[in-house]
């Protein structure tokens, strides 16, 4: 393992939050399922909180009323609307927040798996210009060559 894969593996954090928002951004099946079970699982704790704790302070603080699902506006239920949303806002956020978790121990356990690991110095790969100062060194040691011959065969 080189020093630089090492660095690269210590920041564990921002590694997570890599690995956290990836499997949201990526939308594969495997992520779905995560996501369908960690809902299922969680959703009635968060829902409890989203209308028990949450959805009442709110309705208090606009409306005056503790139930923001009354909230309506000219026939139109806009806190339902708004009562749906938050929870998923919430809910969204829970799990957000387990991957996160998930993802930095995952991150620590490689992290400290690294560590017990050597470090391997990289070398130098050659830059364009090495390569091509070697390709003309041998260009010019065979024109050398090609010319001695020549004027021993004189």
């Amino acid at each position: 393992m080189t020093q630089k894969e090492l660095d690269n593996k210590k920041q564990v954090m921002k590694n997570a939050y890599k690995s956290a928002k990836s499997a949201v951004i990526k939308g594969n099946m495997f992520m779905l399922a995560i996501g369908i079970l960690l809902g299922a699982a969680f959703g009635a704790v968060v829902s409890s909180l989203a209308n028990d704790v949450i959805m009442p302070a709110i309705a208090k603080a606009f409306i005056g009323t503790s139930d923001l699902s009354k909230w309506e506006i000219k026939g139109i239920y806009i806190g339902r609307f708004l009562a749906a949303l938050i929870n998923f806002i919430i809910i969204s956020l829970c799990i957000f927040i387990t991957l996160l978790i998930v993802f930095t121990i995952k991150n620590a356990i490689e992290y400290k798996k690294a560590l017990k690991q050597p470090i391997v110095e990289e070398e130098p790969k050659p830059t364009n210009e090495e390569l091509i100062l070697d390709e003309l060194k041998k260009i010019n040691a065979n024109l050398q060559t090609q010319n001695a011959q020549k004027n021993s065969n004189k």
